[in-house]
């Protein structure tokens, strides 16, 4: 929900997820992959602060002048509700970016989510749950997620979606080695295993008790093909499980890899650990249920 500022602006938090499972299961004739992934929000958040303009759509993003113009999903989510409400929207976005690009965490397609939600409750809720759901998985794949605000079970393209109540959390410390990963690029590494074409994540099972991480539930096919090309991947991940974490893993396309705690002392106590080392950015943050 927006965050009245002095009015008439708003202010939103963006969050970072994670993909606690990903299976790349086979290519698609629309030229996208067919992929089974259960994902989690995490407390790793992009501010974005909406102030209506008199005329126009501006986006203020310090530190990043490439996503200050139209190729930004911000602007073409914006663009979509424009159309989608058919009156013209004029605004002043100033995004404070604290999610990596290129890292996995679906910073972009999370900002995307937020202003879709944020601006059509501000203009008095124009566009339905359901159309705006729509809306979202014609700008991006992951987007319809960031709406759910729910871990979830994600399969087609990551825009089919099955809310997960009632999942585990837990403390996250996520490295980001400091270079973005190309999504298609990585896609393009997968070897895909000439099989039929069924599911592999057991919904009911997802639902029915506790994860038993022991149980190598902690899976990427996507982080195969990249630990090949970037070995520091690998090292980051040994890094996290020296000290304690439950598992590791890389997120997404990557480059994120991020390890998992029940406790925050001890997730904390990594951080710190971490921090000093030659990983790359270090962060922690709470999963979000």
């Amino acid at each position: 929900m927006p965050i009245p500022l002095s009015p008439p602006g708003f202010r939103l938090r963006a969050p970072a997820k994670v993909n606690l499972r990903l299976k790349v299961l086979w290519k698609r004739a629309d030229g996208f992959h067919e992929i089974e992934t259960v994902m989690q929000r995490i407390g790793l958040w992009d501010i974005i602060q909406v102030e209506p303009a008199v005329k126009g759509l501006e986006i203020r993003c310090p530190g990043f002048p490439d996503l200050e113009g139209e190729q930004n999903l911000i602007w073409q989510a914006v663009r979509l509700l424009e159309e989608e409400s058919k009156q013209p929207l004029s605004f002043q976005i100033y995004l404070k970016k604290r999610i990596p690009l290129g890292a996995g965490l679906g910073g972009g397609s999370s900002d995307a989510a937020a202003i879709l939600s944020g601006i059509n409750d501000f203009l008095g809720g124009p566009v339905s749950a359901g159309r705006l759901t729509e809306l979202a998985g014609d700008l991006g794949s992951d987007i319809p997620f960031f709406l759910t605000r729910q871990t979830s079970l994600a399969r087609g393209r990551g825009e089919i979606l099955e809310p997960l109540p009632d999942f585990p959390v837990w403390w996250y410390v996520l490295v980001y080695p400091g270079f973005p990963l190309a999504t298609r690029w990585v896609y393009q590494e997968v070897k895909i295993p000439l099989t039929e074409k069924k599911q592999y994540i057991n919904i009911e099972s997802l639902k029915t008790g506790p994860i038993g991480l022991g149980t190598d539930f902690l899976e990427n096919d996507l982080e195969k093909a990249v630990l090949v090309h970037y070995p520091l991947l690998s090292q980051i991940k040994e890094a996290l499980l020296a000290q304690g974490s439950l598992g590791a893993l890389m997120t997404g396309s990557g480059s994120t890899v991020f390890g998992l705690w029940e406790e925050k002392r001890e997730a904390v106590k990594a951080f710190h650990h971490l921090k000093t080392g030659p990983w790359g950015k270090v962060f922690i943050a709470p999963g979000l249920p």
